[in-house]
Formats: structure tokens, C-alpha cells, sequence
């Protein structure tokens, strides 16, 4: 994978925009490339890779929080690994609050259906001017 920042610097308000998606298919393609990954891998993944991935499973997955990934759904048992990395990393002060809880990203999804639900909503009808 190509690595833009490695650094093990603490998550900058500048670099955010780096790890939010933008869109579906962006974050899919982000999750994917570390999806089949043993915890071996995952645990060698650069921060910068890991944080790409983790914040495109929580765009994709908005409604999940990290702090319950005991209770996700069966659906999405195949990002536990990542899941369990990305706290690794945090419970060793590897990775930052804002790093581990990626609300920009869970932010960004949600304005991003928002966005896309006014686009496909039918315009409604005005009244008729003799009906008022």
C-alpha cells in the first residue's frame, strides 16, 4: 500500500480530511484492502493504512460505535481484526481519541445521505393558485 504519512504524529485537524472517504465506493475499496488481513498483517499495517481503513469501515458502517464491537452484528464480523487493532493501538497510545472514534467520518456519512436523499426526493407540488 502507498503511504502518504506514517508518522505516529497525533492526528492533526488538516490531515482529516485525508482519512474521511468520499464516498461509498472509496471507503469499500479502503476497508477492502485490509479486510482479509490476519492479525499478524494488520498489526504491521503503517498508522496511515490503518486509520484509512478503520475510518472507511466506521463511513460505512455509521451506526456501529468502536467501544461495542463485542455486539456488532454477525454482518460485519469480518472487520473485528481491524476493529481489535485499531483499540490495540489506542489502549497503547498509539493512535489519539480523535484517531479511534472517527466522528468526522461518521460526520461525513451522514451528510453525504443527507446530500444524497435531496437529490432523489420528487419536488413537491405547489398549490394551485385558485385552490388558496
Amino acid at each position: 500500500m502507498m503511504i502518504a504519512d506514517d508518522s505516529d504524529e497525533p492526528l492533526h485537524p488538516e490531515r482529516i480530511p485525508e482519512l474521511i472517504p468520499e464516498n461509498h465506493a472509496t471507503a469499500k475499496q479502503k476497508f477492502e484492502a485490509v479486510r482479509s488481513l490476519d492479525p499478524t498483517a494488520l498489526a504491521e499495517l503503517g498508522k496511515q493504512d490503518l486509520l484509512l481503513a478503520w475510518w472507511s469501515f466506521c463511513w460505512l458502517e455509521a451506526a456501529l460505535h468502536p467501544d461495542d464491537a463485542e455486539v456488532w452484528p454477525e454482518e460485519v464480523a469480518e472487520a473485528l481484526p481491524l476493529a481489535a487493532e485499531a483499540c490495540r493501538r489506542y489502549e497503547a497510545g498509539q493512535i489519539e481519541d480523535g484517531e479511534y472514534y472517527p466522528a468526522e467520518a461518521v460526520r461525513h456519512r451522514i451528510l453525504h445521505e443527507r446530500a444524497k436523499g435531496s437529490q432523489s426526493q420528487p419536488e413537491h407540488q405547489k398549490a394551485d393558485s385558485s385552490e388558496t
